[in-house]
């Protein structure tokens, strides 16, 4: 956890945000950005814009608030808390942060943290993916849009609407009821700013990526009690990929009404297209077949009939009271919809000489989200002894459309190509089908209530429990009930945390879930078998410390989660335990005015324990890496203070691909440079930024589901320009 300070303006605004990251300075040097210095000057000017004196506050206040709100992560039914004040494993991204890191995906925003492997690159496969401490984001529950369910099966959500990003490493059953283990990702969208903000942006992304974007945002009326948020986003050219294309377009608004000092009303509108051609959906080796050098594979590998398209639509509404200096009440509702449109292709590799047939995949698939949720969150005291009270309800839903053409059940055959050499492949049948069905039609009905118990101003302990309905339908496409399950778990969540002192925190948590079951894809003979909830179980022991010069996070953790996977037979199997055992460490240090250090390791064992197929018992889990470390170093001169440069990376050990261990990618380092330049030009505040994602053009593989594997984006060139207006 970290926070820096951004110089920019003659304003010298203050940008806080957080990041988990120890140095790993055995594994690599780095040079970098360094967010971390503020002249006395701009103190000065900071504060004068708090007290509303000064016409600087116009851009700064906005800002300034934002930065502040990156101390905090929202915990679901824990509430809002400052990140160091919470027994688990957190990681906060700000607006600010992820443009300095030329993030364009959520992939970039965590590309720093060890726990963090990327699975999955948008600019060749369907979405951007990556796994926390060896498990994959559930993207059915795992991702949220300010704390209810989204549907991004298989996209990625534009960061330009986005406050922020939180990360929740880990078990989330308590604070979020049902879902994969890897973590909880949560995008709060930016809100109306108390101070107009005005800006626009121009951006370059190689081969021939340009993007426009607005961002505007204020009050009005009296007193200012309407405010509004709006943001747009164009995007548009070819890529470094084969048949590479993209075009991205996102519109979203926020409103609020400040109906009584203490009672707002606020509502939301999001909208997003993306449609990216030349993308690949994996690649499979075949059984006894080695995985090659990635680098001597050629990158030409898709077909012009290759594509792959989202459209995302949502909105929402809350309503926000403060009963009392203590209290707090809240209501909101989302609806959300996702439609879905694949035709990418699977290749299946027969040989060691990198012979493959490739089968596209092409398809329309829906999914409808609603969601209701009330919580109440106070604090009283019980003689010496304080609580902090949360007690809420929930309802979602979630209705899945699938495509029973034979597109989606088969797929259409292209022909069969090298690894080692580009082949043009097409088939004039190739077509998406749009006779969808209910797929399936899964409901959750919640009540929560937690208690953290401060027996004094150093030790705490919180007691909490969520009660689920959980519901799920499965259905055949002529409409008829293939498979149901009904649930009606307790999940509980136990901490201890003892405050070192006023900034750190030692902890001890033990947290329960339940996550919705797997279901055997059409490469395995079972398909299309589904099967009931997993639950698991997440031990984890740590310190965080967050000071003005630096931050630390260390957690020991253990979690046990159901195991579901393909077995030496190819049936879709859901049995036995995955077991994943580790340390995450991460932290940063300001050495110098001019220089600030940070990063991480992580070592992870995983294993398979009590599954009947002896060929997966203790055997690794897939798409899992031992270990992880990354290291990234930001200069800041002291002598031209607008300039801020960065140079960092990340090591990532070997993979398994499959349950049994037979395949395995091996371990990568990737190196990224970028910088930063705050400028006026007539009057007008400017922030140009220009970058290098996996500078030295590193090609590697990634593997995730316990049975592909996929090819890593190439060198990536971004640059940027933002005026404030």
């Amino acid at each position: 956890m970290q926070t820096f300070f951004v110089a920019g303006s003659p304003a010298l605004v203050r940008a806080a945000s957080r990041n988990p990251s120890l140095l790993n300075a055995a594994l690599m040097v780095s040079v970098g950005i360094s967010l971390s210095t503020l002249s006395s000057t701009g103190w000065a000017q900071a504060a004068s814009a708090d007290a509303a004196t000064l016409p600087a506050v116009t851009v700064t206040a906005s800002r300034d608030d934002a930065a502040t709100q990156t101390d905090k992560i929202d915990g679901g039914a824990l509430g809002s808390r400052k990140q160091v004040d919470t027994p688990f494993s957190t990681h906060v991204v700000s607006t600010e942060e992820g443009e300095d890191l030329m993030a364009q995906t959520a992939n970039d925003l965590f590309k720093y943290d060890p726990a963090v492997a990327n699975i999955s690159s948008n600019t060749i496969g369907e979405n951007a993916m990556f796994t926390v401490r060896g498990l994959p984001i559930d993207t059915l529950n795992g991702i949220k849009v300010d704390g209810q369910s989204f549907p991004s099966w298989d996209t990625d959500l534009s960061l330009e609407p986005f406050e922020q990003v939180q990360l929740l490493k880990g078990l989330s059953g308590f604070m979020y009821g049902f879902g994969a283990p890897g973590g909880i990702v949560n995008y709060v969208l930016k809100r109306p700013t108390d101070d107009p903000y005005r800006s626009i942006s121009i951006g370059y992304q190689s081969a021939g990526v340009f993007s426009e974007k607005v961002d505007v945002g204020g009050r009005f009326g009296n007193d200012k009690r309407f405010g509004y948020r709006v943001n747009l986003v164009n995007e548009e050219g070819n890529t470094a990929e084969d048949h590479g294309h993209l075009r991205r377009q996102v519109a979203s608004a926020a409103f609020d009404f400040r109906i009584t000092p203490d009672l707002t009303l606020s509502a939301d509108a999001f909208y997003q297209k993306r449609k990216t051609n030349g993308t690949l959906f994996g690649i499979m080796f075949g059984p006894g077949v080695g995985i090659p050098d990635a680098s001597q594979v050629t990158h030409a590998l898709t077909q012009p009939q290759n594509f792959y398209e989202t459209e995302m639509a949502s909105v929402g509404a809350g309503l926000d009271y403060r009963l009392s200096e203590n209290w707090h009440a809240s209501l909101k509702y989302r609806f959300a919809k996702e439609n879905r449109t694949n035709s990418d292709s699977l290749l299946f590799v027969t040989d060691n000489a990198g012979n493959y047939s490739n089968t596209l995949y092409a398809a329309l698939t829906r999914y409808f989200y609603q969601n209701v949720d009330a919580m109440v969150q106070g604090q009283f005291a019980t003689g010496s002894v304080k609580h902090d009270v949360v007690i809420g309800a929930g309802y979602q839903s979630q209705v899945s459309e699938y495509d029973n053409s034979e597109g989606w059940n088969v797929g259409y055959p292209l022909g069969e190509g090298n690894l080692y050499r580009s082949t043009l492949l097409t088939n004039a049948d190739v077509h998406i089908g749009e006779n969808l069905y209910r797929q399936s039609l899964t409901t959750q009905t919640a009540v929560y209530a937690s208690d953290t118990v401060q027996f004094n101003s150093r030790f705490s302990a919180l007691l909490g429990v969520r009660y689920t309905q959980f519901r799920q339908h499965t259905y055949d496409p002529s409409g008829t009930v293939a498979s149901q399950y009904d649930a009606s778990p307790v999940t509980p969540t136990f901490a201890l945390m003892y405050k070192t002192d006023p900034y750190s925190t030692l902890y001890a948590s033990y947290v329960q879930s339940l996550e919705q079951g797997g279901s055997a894809s059409n490469l395995n003979v079972n398909f299309p078998q589904t099967f009931g909830p997993l639950r698991s179980k997440q031990y984890e022991v740590g310190f965080k410390s967050d000071h003005q010069k630096w931050g630390a996070n260390l957690a020991l953790f253990r979690i046990d989660q159901g195991y579901n996977y393909t077995n030496t037979s190819n049936v879709f199997v859901q049995d036995g335990t995955k077991r994943y055992t580790g340390v995450d460490a991460s932290g940063w240090v300001q050495l110098a005015s001019d220089w600030r250090v940070l990063g991480g390791v992580m070592w992870l064992d995983t294993k398979a324990v009590d599954v009947d197929d002896p060929a997966i018992e203790g055997k690794r889990v897939y798409g899992a890496p031992r270990f992880t470390a990354t290291g990234r170093v930001e200069y800041n001169p002291s002598y031209l203070r607008p300039l801020t440069l960065a140079f960092g990376g990340k090591y990532v050990s070997s993979m398994a691909v499959d349950a049994a261990n037979t395949q395995f990618v091996p371990a990568y380092v990737t190196y990224d440079l970028s910088g930063r330049y705050d400028t006026r030009i007539a009057g007008k505040d400017v922030t140009l930024r220009a970058g290098i994602n996996n500078l030295f053009n590193r090609h590697y593989w990634t593997t995730a589901w316990g049975y592909y594997v996929q090819p890593s984006a190439t060198r990536t060139a971004v640059a940027s320009a933002t005026l404030l207006f």
